[in-house]
């Protein structure tokens, strides 16, 4: 793997970021939602709590600063929250020392798969009755709902969250596999730069191993294709359920990424 793809890669992540708390910060102004170039890439806040209040892609494009640090510590200091950077392992050498230097110690693990969008999957059958098709945004509230992903774990609220991710942010859309009228299946693409990136892939327990998971796929590489992506990438923590499903689609592991963390005293 070049570091090319893996600058693509990142930065498609960053950007996925930035423009979820650019939605957000339109939708609901109340939860702060902010963004911040920073070291190539951007720090990301998305209000208390958030799983994207951290900074991604950083050193991606270059050597990491003092000066860089301090803007992205004072970014979180400000805003109440610890600083989170996800560290690529294709990184500019200064962002591990730098990080290192200020104390910032290992938070989390997450494994980076990629896969050629033109490369066909496998003609896996799926029940007649079931049909594949892109939500809109009532159908996503449906849909989260169903799936569990109710909570304060995020702001303004899980469901909302998932909504803005997944429909209502840029570049982003989700499929849903529905039957009897309701949603069994989802799972989202985001398209960027000739990257796609599939995410919050999910099947209601009673309806697995019926393809809907391969269904899935398949709608959201040929979405990707039309829009003229040259890879997909997916993510995964190592060990998780699902990656067994990405590895069966053809993906592979290209890196790990790592996320180091640091309070605010």
């Amino acid at each position: 793997m070049t570091d090319d793809i893996a600058r693509r890669l990142d930065l498609a992540e960053a950007w996925s970021d930035v423009t979820h708390a650019t939605a957000q910060a339109r939708l609901y102004p109340e939860t702060g939602a902010a963004s911040l170039p920073v070291a190539g890439g951007h720090a990301v806040y998305c209000g208390q709590p958030s799983p994207l209040n951290r900074a991604c892609g950083l050193g991606m494009s270059g050597p990491v600063t003092t000066a860089d640090l301090d803007a992205l510590e004072d970014f979180y200091v400000d805003r109440g929250v610890d600083m989170r950077v996800r560290i690529c392992p294709h990184a500019d050498a200064s962002l591990v020392r730098l990080l290192g230097e200020r104390g910032y110690v290992l938070a989390e693990f997450m494994n980076v798969y990629a896969r050629p969008v033109g490369d066909p999957l496998g003609a896996d059958s799926i029940p007649t009755d079931v049909e594949v098709r892109v939500a809109n945004e009532a159908e996503a509230r449906q849909w989260f709902e169903r799936a569990g992903y109710a909570g304060d774990w995020a702001q303004p609220d899980g469901i909302a969250f998932m909504v803005i991710r997944t429909v209502l942010k840029q570049g982003a859309r989700l499929y849903l596999a529905w039957k009897d009228g309701q949603p069994v299946g989802g799972g989202a693409v985001e398209i960027h730069a000739g990257v796609a990136a599939l995410m919050a892939a999910a099947t209601l327990p009673d309806y697995r191993r019926m393809g809907i998971h391969g269904a899935l796929m398949r709608a959201r590489l040929a979405a990707a294709a039309d829009e003229g992506c040259d890879v997909a990438m997916a993510h995964t923590r190592p060990g998780a359920m699902s990656q067994g499903n990405v590895l069966r689609t053809g993906f592979h592991l290209l890196y790990t990424t790592v996320d180091v963390a640091k309070g605010r005293a």
